[in-house]
């Protein structure tokens, strides 16, 4: 008999990877909260009750399709998981981590209205990123074909990181300007590392 990955929030509770001690934190410049496994993973996305309208999808402002990946990686089907994840995301890495998720996604899941406590999303997708770079699933992009036009975006920032990504995958040739040293605007300049 086939066991239920799904809707195990009523039997599971919320569960955020474990935080490390700020004495610890004070000594260098890595993140707040420890990797989940991929058991916990796993079952901290179980929890998705995959509701028939996802508030979570629909108040992400990528419109992330937050339950199919969340069903994908319960039942350990990262790859697929990550690519689902990654298709209307250029930056699921940065979003599993900066993205305000207690306002957006998880603060508008259903189960916790319901008062179960939200899906850890955020943690998931950082999880689900980590793992697909890891394990080499992190490609560049390739164009079906190649385009003679050629576009110039000012700005290396996120939003044209983004779209010189979504124009590069339609195969234009694109240039990048930005007046600083290094890509990514306010993710380089304004967030420490």
């Amino acid at each position: 008999m086939a066991t239920q990955k799904m809707l195990t929030f009523v039997s599971t509770p919320r569960e955020m990877p474990e935080k490390r001690a700020a004495a610890e934190r004070a000594e260098d410049f890595h993140e707040i909260y420890r990797e989940y496994a991929a058991a916990k993973a796993a079952e901290q996305a179980g929890r998705c009750s995959q509701c028939g309208v996802p508030y979570c999808q629909s108040h992400c402002p990528l419109h992330n399709n937050i339950p199919d990946w969340l069903r994908l990686t319960a039942e350990g089907r990262l790859e697929e998981a990550y690519r689902v994840s990654q298709a209307t995301n250029t930056f699921p890495e940065i979003c599993g981590r900066i993205c305000p998720q207690d306002r957006l996604c998880e603060g508008n899941c259903v189960i916790e209205q319901s008062g179960h406590g939200t899906v850890t999303i955020g943690a998931v997708e950082k999880y689900i990123t980590d793992t697909a770079w890891d394990r080499g699933w992190v490609t560049p992009s390739v164009p079906r074909r190649e385009r003679a036009e050629s576009v110039g975006i000012i700005g290396a920032g996120p939003g044209g990181l983004a779209a010189a990504d979504m124009l590069r995958k339609q195969g234009f040739q694109v240039t990048i300007y930005d007046r600083h040293d290094r890509a990514g605007g306010l993710l380089t300049y304004g967030i420490p590392g």
